[in-house]
């Protein structure tokens, strides 16, 4: 299991499996709302998507939540805009289905999401193997907390990076850790305490993120992630240490 170099997926090898998370189609109307036009990304998304099912050799690609981004529409705009999100998504998952086997598992924004070019999993997981897959936003089933990994989403991990004249930016990032074995053990009872997380980048890069060197977290499966002692990693490979070390 590895991630992709200086990309937002994640490759196992072993299953020629690609996840991939956070793809946010439609979040562009989001933006535009707030008076910024940008140009649907969707085609760049996909394009992008099957170079990395092509060069890896993957035969199944796994969205792992938040395929899409709107989760309700209450004026008419929006309306019209969910109507152009769903063809997007419906067009996306189809072509993408010619490449590769394509499995979802539901993020908070997937609530109504239905495909028949996709294999589509609960917001409480599944699993491959010794790997638990769940988007993150929500407690998974007990049954999966027994692997060696688990792979989530949902927090759009970047770190916050200071330079020596005092410029700040912010970077897309990986975050690989442990449990805290007492908030594991209350949540679940049983399982594997030893179990380790890998929080995954958005695959999108129109999507904002949290500086997990600044922020305290306190959502979803993160509860019982011991990420002050988590392990922040650039796309590029770099590891720059605990997260308590980068505050």
């Amino acid at each position: 299991m590895t991630p992709v170099w200086n990309e937002r997926a994640l490759f196992i090898d072993a299953e020629k499996i690609l996840i991939i998370a956070d793809l946010h189609i439609g979040i562009e109307f989001e933006y535009r709302k707030q008076g910024i036009n940008i140009a649907l990304q969707t085609d760049k998304l996909l394009e992008k998507c099957i170079k990395l099912i092509k060069e890896s050799g993957a035969e199944i690609l796994i969205l792992l939540g938040d395929v899409k981004h709107m989760i309700i529409a209450k004026e008419e705009e929006d309306k019209e805009m969910l109507k152009i999100e769903r063809k997007s998504v419906r067009k996306f998952l189809k072509i993408l289905n010619e490449y590769a086997e394509v499995w979802i598992v539901r993020g908070n924004h997937d609530g109504r999401l239905k495909s028949k070019y996709a294999k589509i999993f609960g917001a409480r997981g599944t699993s491959i193997g010794d790997i638990a897959l769940a988007h993150g936003h929500s407690w998974t089933d007990e049954e999966i907390m027994d692997r060696k990994y688990i792979i989530t989403a949902h927090i759009h991990p970047f770190v916050k990076i200071s330079t020596e004249i005092g410029y700040s930016y912010m970077q897309p990032c990986w975050v690989k850790g442990k449990m805290k074995k007492e908030a594991f053990l209350k949540r679940y009872g049983s399982g594997n305490h030893k179990m380790k997380f890998i929080i995954m980048p958005p695959f999108n890069p129109l999507c904002g993120g949290i500086a997990v060197n600044e922020a305290k977290i306190k959502e979803g499966m993160v509860k019982i992630f011991d990420m002050d002692n988590a392990h922040v990693y650039l796309l590029n490979g770099v590891n720059l240490g605990r997260i308590k070390n980068l505050r």
